[in-house]
């Protein structure tokens, strides 16, 4: 999947903390992700780096929005 990761991603890395467009998807999530302390987001931007299929991002994205991630 060619740019994947890359194609979400704002421009200006601090407007969004570096993550893909997924993550914007409502405002409960952009605060959940806002709350997040630096390590934290730096962990999610790790994890997003690595999710390979939609199916995955769907996934992750759900997970932050339940307060499931860790």
């Amino acid at each position: 999947m060619e740019g994947f990761n890359n194609a979400g991603i704002f421009p200006g890395e601090d407007m969004f903390w570096g993550l893909p467009v997924a993550f914007a998807a409502n405002e409960d999530m952009k605060e959940r992700i806002g709350s997040m302390s630096d390590e934290e987001r730096a962990v999610l931007r790790e994890k997003s780096k690595n999710v390979t299929s939609d199916r995955e991002m769907d996934e992750l994205v759900r997970m932050v929005a339940e307060g499931k991630f860790e």
